[in-house]
């Protein structure tokens, strides 16, 4: 599970900030946490902040890091360059290295895991552990310094000599070790492929469909969410077909071991009733074509959301409100909070503009996040538990929604109406 996520350098991050799951209070909804490894976790979190405050730059930093750590090591990214987006708002950033960092659970020990790259290479790369009781030491399993490997603790035999010899400048050395079945570090990839990202630049309805035809979620799981989802399918089908490389598309996946690809066609069921015949008809629409944006952000949607909670991953949403309506968004939070359905302690995350649920009695303020561009540009990230008000820090009994709104907690857009009025009969 994670319990921090740290980027420095990166988009609009120029200074580090964190991103924490840990739950920092112990008096508000208790049921909204999960334990594991003598750590209390949260389950769900929120980001709210100005439209560009850099609220999806972080969704796009985990994707860079997830992303780095899945595919660095592979040959087809050997003498490719690493695509980091360092901060450009400045004279500085261009020239300094962009570093990400996560800690996460697994079993009883908490790993550290983090590294610095420029386009050109990996600066650096560590990989730490202790145990989750308190005060215990943290142990330096390995560093490295560009393609050298500085320290690797005996503790950590997977990272022999002989796997060093394969480390190329633009990889992971986490990765690559991976891929020769180390333990540890598959244990590591491994929260990183259990970590889906969604959000409104890339949703596919192949998302699901993959998942669908891996046998990674079960298809009667997907036709009954639908239903109970009231979207107006009754079922779906999913038929493939084999087509060029020259004809790419959305709704394409690469085939296994073949240059070719595989469209997967998804047809939604919708049910009738023909007055001519008195009896109920299907009639079945093409999903790319006929249905809607909502209904097809929902459908992709609908297999991670299987994924995650029977997996015990991480879900990040990024915007949420254009996928959702809001009652479904609170189900879903909700899903994610009861132990009955979470009994993993799978944790989900997403951005929202919606203050419909900046509510004391759906949130805890540790679960709360903002997002706000500092005087240099630069994003700052911030709990609601941890800001400071000129009386101190926001209560629990606080109206959170309205104390946001009048931007009394920051993160909101200073806009004047008069400032638009003028740009249409001031300048006429």
């Amino acid at each position: 599970m994670l319990v921090e996520f740290s980027v420095q350098n990166f988009r609009s991050f120029y200074k580090k900030v964190t991103f924490s799951m840990e739950a920092a209070s112990r008096n508000e909804h208790d049921d909204h946490t999960y334990t594991l490894a003598d750590q209390r976790l949260l389950k769900t979190s929120v980001i709210y902040g100005a439209n560009a405050s850099g609220k999806s730059n972080l969704f796009k930093a985990l994707v860079f890091m997830k992303d780095l750590v899945l595919n660095s090591s592979k040959e087809s990214q050997a003498g490719e360059e690493i695509p980091v987006e360092p901060f450009l708002l400045n004279s500085l950033g261009r020239s300094e290295a962009t570093e990400m960092e996560v800690i996460i659970i697994i079993g009883d020990e908490l790993y550290r895991y983090g590294f610095a790259a420029f386009s050109h290479g990996i600066e650096r790369e560590w990989l730490f552990v202790r145990n989750s009781k308190a005060r215990s030491r943290e142990i330096n399993l390995f560093t490295r310094e560009r393609n050298q490997i500085i320290n690797l603790h005996k503790r950590f035999r997977e990272g022999s000599d002989r796997i060093i010899e394969f480390l190329r400048g633009n990889s992971l050395f986490l990765s690559l070790i991976a891929q020769f079945n180390g333990e540890i570090s598959s244990k590591i990839v491994k929260v990183f492929w259990n970590t889906n990202i969604w959000n409104i630049e890339s949703f596919m309805p192949v998302h699901t469909s993959v998942l669908l035809k891996d046998n990674l979620i079960p298809n009667d799981w997907v036709k009954e969410f639908l239903v109970k989802s009231d979207v107006g399918i009754k079922s779906f089908s999913i038929r493939e077909e084999e087509m060029g490389a020259g004809k790419i598309s959305n709704s394409m996946v690469a085939k296994a071991g073949s240059a070719k690809f595989i469209n997967l066609f998804i047809q939604t069921e919708h049910e009738y009733y023909d007055t001519k015949d008195e009896k109920f008809k299907s009639e079945w629409f093409d999903m790319n074509k006929q249905e809607s944006e909502g209904t097809k952000k929902f459908f992709s949607l609908s297999g991670l959301l299987y994924h995650t909670l029977k997996n015990g991953g991480i879900l990040f949403i990024d915007e949420i409100e254009n996928s959702l309506h809001p009652q479904l968004t609170k189900i879903i939070i909700r899903l994610f909070r009861d132990q009955e359905t979470n009994p993993l302690g799978a944790q989900l995350v997403f951005t929202t503009h919606n203050t419909s649920t900046l509510d004391k009695d759906f949130f805890r303020r540790d679960e709360i996040w903002f997002t706000e561009k500092d005087s240099n540009n630069s994003t700052d990230l911030y709990s609601l538990i941890e800001y400071k008000l000129p009386k101190g820090k926001a209560r629990k009994d606080s109206s959170y929604s309205k104390d946001y709104i009048r931007g009394k907690y920051g993160a909101v857009p200073y806009l004047k109406y008069s400032d638009f009025v003028d740009l249409f009969i001031g300048n006429s």
